[in-house]
């Protein structure tokens, strides 16, 4: 309320300094929202046409835009078997050491993986190729290509460790089998890119057992050869049990050489199992020499006996061929025991690549969508109207405060 005596007339704009009579300055109140609301219904006419126009306008625009479609796939997550290898590999532990020797070489989760599959160059050219993208999305390079389908590929993992793939495009047929083919190239990435423990044992005890294998076949040749040359040489039951138990020794002994390699190559010699190894490769060797020396024990009769020092023939008395013929005998021994002890060890090897390599497993299959998934006219429409009416407010008021300088 202005002071008694005020000279200033009652129309003045509100927040004006008033000048008294008595020489004193006194200051009108500000605004308030009466005030706005009379500037607001003097250009209701202004606003009222900038709010429908852009209400209008961005209708039609959003007539104008292309429809997209989802869809969307969902794969259940990487179930873990037990990831030891060289623990399964070590002949007769119980299962439960293979899982133990898992855990030492502290292999994770393959989700994580897997988006970082999904997400790979690789994968986004080969769909790009499959679909013909870049005729489709109008591009002439690969690299263009991809940021399209970047833009239309959402790709995300869930607290509950499910991967959703959603995948738009201007047909809905198309959209879902894009998704689908995500889903193949994981797999088939998976299964023959991805090298887990299981597949780099497989590998190397395949490449050992090739070589085993032409090996005993040279071993098999040098014998029939050698009785082709010198006629068959028939050596006593006694030798022939000393020779076979020296060869099944020392392809025993070759066989625990190869597990101890194979487990260092994935774990530090410090792993319980590569020290368990290392004991029974000693072990074993002690056993060959006791055997070689005519101190050991070979199987008779269906026992373990122990060798006659006075029967045992020591090899420096055996005559020169049939000294040629036992060492050939026993080269072919040894490499048939070892071949023996690979095939199972590679059969091993194969079903614990099956296990340690994760199955991908959909959850939900993506289908064709019914309704679009953009535009959201309804929602660009109130959007942009809400946002045209705020701004037409503001502007009128700005309007009115320049007006209210220059006057």
């Amino acid at each position: 309320m202005m002071a008694a005596g005020c000279s200033c007339s009652s129309e003045s704009p509100p927040g004006t300094f008033i000048m008294q009579r008595d020489n004193s300055i006194a200051v009108e109140r500000g605004p308030g929202i009466r005030d706005y609301w009379l500037v607001v219904v003097r250009r209701k006419m202004l606003i009222l046409a900038v709010t429908v126009t852009t209400a209008f306008v961005s209708a039609g625009v959003s007539l104008y835009m292309t429809p997209m479609y989802a869809s969307t796939t969902s794969l259940l997550p990487p179930l873990q078997e037990g990831q030891s290898v060289g623990a399964g590999l070590a002949a007769g532990l119980p299962l439960g050491l293979g899982s133990m020797a898992g855990g030492f070489l502290g292999l994770k989760s393959p989700a994580d993986m897997w988006l970082g599959i999904l997400h790979s160059r690789t994968v986004k050219d080969n769909i790009v190729k499959r679909f013909d993208l870049r005729r489709r999305y109008g591009k002439t390079t690969f690299e263009a290509a991809r940021g399209v389908l970047d833009g239309n590929v959402s790709i995300r993992k869930s607290k509950e460790e499910i991967i959703y793939i959603t995948v738009e495009d201007m047909d809905p047929g198309t959209a879902a089998e894009m998704a689908k083919a995500f889903v193949e190239e994981l797999d088939r990435i998976n299964k023959n890119v991805v090298m887990t423990a299981g597949k780099r044992t497989r590998t190397f005890v395949e490449e050992r057992l090739e070589g085993v294998k032409k090996e005993l076949e040279s071993a098999e040749d040098a014998l029939r050869a050698f009785q082709e040359r010198n006629k068959a040489i028939k050596l006593d039951e006694q030798s022939k049990a000393i020779l076979k138990a020296i060869g099944a020794v020392k392809g025993e002994l070759m066989a625990k050489e190869v597990e101890l390699e194979t487990m260092l190559s994935y774990a530090t010699s410090s792993n319980p199992m590569v020290e368990l190894l290392r004991t029974e490769v000693a072990e074993l060797k002690n056993k060959l020499r006791q055997l070689e020396e005519g101190r050991g024990s070979v199987i008779r009769g269906g026992g373990e006996k122990n060798i006659d020092s006075d029967s045992f023939i020591p090899t420096a008395d055996i005559p020169d061929l049939a000294l040629k013929y036992k060492r050939l005998l026993r080269d072919v021994k040894i490499y048939e025991t070892l071949y023996e002890l690979l095939t199972k060890q590679y059969e091993m090897a194969r079903i614990q690549e099956a296990k340690d390599t994760p199955i991908v497993q959909v959850l939900d299959v993506a289908d064709i969508a019914e309704t679009r998934s953009r535009p959201k006219r309804r929602k660009i429409v109130f959007l942009s109207t809400l946002s045209a009416l705020v701004l037409s407010v503001f502007t009128v008021f700005l309007l009115e405060h320049l007006k209210r300088l220059n006057t």
